[in-house]
């Protein structure tokens, strides 16, 4: 008789323990896959990673904080991503604005190419921006003016002669400022922003 109350016992334990991990899964899939899980498989694909470097992100696993890698959470929230030297060849996605919690931002020594997008300024927490040795063209965007927690940008190999606009010379130290791959022996003049018409106007 106690063998069979034993027996029932660990079975309603196994029950109770898989009852909690459906909740668990529906807490999740209620969420889930997440505006930010999304965005990063959008990224991971815009990305084109050729060479099959990360393997762990899955669209219909619901939460990148659970266990995909180079992604860094707090509080259920992506707040780094850090992807460097995977030999990606492809752009940056604008999908990465929706990742409104992260503070840093590591793409460096990669292929990436094209222009960078306006809305990383939209990335209000972010804190640390390293894009350097890629392939990136163009001018420094105005909108990255409303990062006002940057404080560490770096960016190598632009094509465009406007390389210290005026916000990133009042912003944060020029020191901590990586435009050209090493820190500017001294400032240039105020610039005036670059990035769009308007800009190009004098507004």
């Amino acid at each position: 008789m106690s063998g069979a109350l034993s027996s029932w016992f660990h079975m309603k334990l196994f029950l109770n323990w898989l009852i909690f991990l459906f909740l668990f899964s529906l807490s999740y899939s209620s969420n889930g896959p997440d505006v930010e899980g999304e965005a990063l498989i959008e990224i991971l694909s815009a990305l084109n990673d050729s060479n099959k470097r990360v393997t762990d992100w899955n669209s219909h696993f619901v939460s990148p904080c659970f266990s995909w890698s180079h992604v860094t959470c707090k509080d259920g929230n992506v707040v780094s991503l850090s992807l460097v030297s995977n030999g990606f060849s492809g752009t940056l996605s604008p999908s990465i604005a929706k990742l409104k919690f992260l503070v840093s931002l590591d793409l460096h020594d990669n292929n990436l190419f094209g222009e960078l997008p306006y809305s990383l300024g939209s990335i209000l927490h972010l804190q640390s921006l390293n894009l350097a040795h890629n392939n990136f063209e163009g001018a420094i965007p105005s909108t990255w003016g409303q990062l006002s927690n940057l404080k560490h940008l770096s960016t190598t190999q632009f094509t465009s002669s406007c390389k210290n606009p005026r916000w990133l010379t009042t912003q944060f130290s020029i020191s901590s400022t990586n435009l050209d791959g090493s820190p500017p022996n001294s400032l240039s003049p105020p610039l005036t922003l670059c990035g769009s018409s308007s800009d190009s106007m004098g507004a």
